[in-house]
């Protein structure tokens, strides 16, 4: 039986093609583990087709990380509105993100961040684009309860503090689901909400 042919990709496809082979890979084993030949074979391509693309691994784990974070960003301003009403505002349709994306990319992004934390010596460009998600996340979850108490929506509490329990307790849902084999984030995030809504109603 003749093999089938190749679907010739136009270099954007194909690009993407790459970075989605490398998130699902990375998000399996630690980034540096895995190797150019690694994501060749997962991507069906020959490895000197990745260094046309990419200078190397560690342009593309980069080009990897910020794509994610992208998408994760993306996908929560494009839900702001469905949540304007919500008492929890932002930071509902931030959760929302969270609980849409888990099954297909946010897991793998959240195990790439944590073992880039994990290392000894780390990538400069990795970090600042790890510790710009974790302020973008901060400053929503500050902004939105600053707003809440303002308009007397919200009780009194200490915004920095409340943000940061809620950025560790996101993360800490991913990290449980991986560790304990338990698939629950959406319930998880579900009862976050209904933490942070009774710590909140005034």
């Amino acid at each position: 039986m003749a093999k089938a042919a190749r679907q010739r990709l136009v270099p954007e496809q194909r690009i993407e093609m790459i970075l989605d082979a490398t998130l699902s890979l990375v998000g399996t084993s630690h980034f540096s583990v895995v190797t150019m030949r690694d994501i060749a074979l997962a991507c069906d391509v020959n490895v000197a087709l990745l260094y046309h693309y990419f200078s190397g691994k560690d342009q593309l784990i980069r080009a990897v990380l910020a794509r994610a974070l992208g998408q994760v960003t993306d996908d929560y301003e494009s839900r702001r509105d469905q949540h304007r009403a919500d008492f929890l505002g932002d930071i509902a349709a931030w959760f929302a993100t969270h609980q849409a994306m888990a099954p297909t990319m946010m897991s793998r992004m959240v195990k790439l961040m944590s073992d880039q934390a994990a290392q000894p010596i780390k990538d400069p460009e990795l970090e600042t684009l790890v510790q710009g998600f974790y302020r973008f996340e901060s400053n929503l979850i500050v902004s939105t309860l600053e707003a809440g108490m303002a308009a007397g929506q919200y009780r009194e509490v200490a915004s920095d503090k409340l943000a940061r329990f809620v950025g560790l307790h996101l993360d800490g849902i991913f990290h449980a689901a991986e560790s304990r084999g338990e698939l629950r984030i959406a319930e998880d995030i579900e009862e976050l909400r209904g933490l942070l809504t009774r710590q909140l109603e005034p």
